[in-house]
């Protein structure tokens, strides 16, 4: 029984280091991939001189990935996750303006990747792939209330990506309320009202 339960921690301690070694690739493989797309567009990238740029053999490419837009389409999932966990945070419930504030602050302290993410092209598709990240927060009682929540994802991306591209020049602050508001209908109640 005791030799059972030796190989059996044994192959944990294996399975442990396996999953924190591919992380490690995967890390080396997406920072390698960062720095190489400041230098030049994704599609002129080889797969050659970004294992050699990461410093991982082209098998462990390989075994974690099957292309370059796979890192990109990963990193974004990574960071849609984040942020709709973010969101179920106790720190948010009762404060939405305070997850607008961390979202634009966290892009403007991250604009370099940004500014990467949409160079590629490749967020649009990934996005639409997607579940809803507000509906992760607030579960739509009807249809009605579905689109609505498109709607104002809709329309955050929109504002988030308008000001990135334009320089980022509002104070956050200015841009969370504005995105604030449209969570309360404001936007809409000024546009309607004589």
């Amino acid at each position: 029984m005791s030799e059972l339960m030796t190989e059996i921690k044994k192959r944990d301690v294996l399975r442990m280091s396996n999953e924190a070694s591919n992380k490690l690739t995967k890390e080396c493989l997406q920072m390698a991939l960062i720095y190489l797309l400041n230098e030049k567009p994704i599609e002129k990238i080889t797969i050659t001189e970004l294992v050699k740029r990461s410093g991982v053999s082209r098998t462990a490419f390989y075994r974690n990935y099957s292309s370059k837009e796979d890192i990109i389409i990963e990193m974004e999932e990574q960071i849609c996750q984040a942020i709709s966990k973010s969101l179920s945070s106790p720190d948010y419930q009762d404060n939405l303006r305070q997850w607008f504030l961390d979202c634009f602050q966290a892009v403007k302290d991250n604009a370099s990747l940004f500014h990467l993410f949409l160079q590629t092209n490749i967020a649009q598709e990934t996005l639409k792939g997607l579940n809803s990240i507000l509906e992760s927060f607030h579960h739509p009682q009807t249809i009605k209330e579905h689109y609505q929540i498109l709607a104002i994802e809709g329309a955050f991306s929109s504002i988030l990506t308008d000001w990135f591209i334009n320089g980022m020049k509002e104070e956050v602050s200015f841009m969370a309320d504005i995105c604030e508001s449209l969570i309360h209908g404001k936007t809409l109640q000024n546009l309607t009202e004589p």
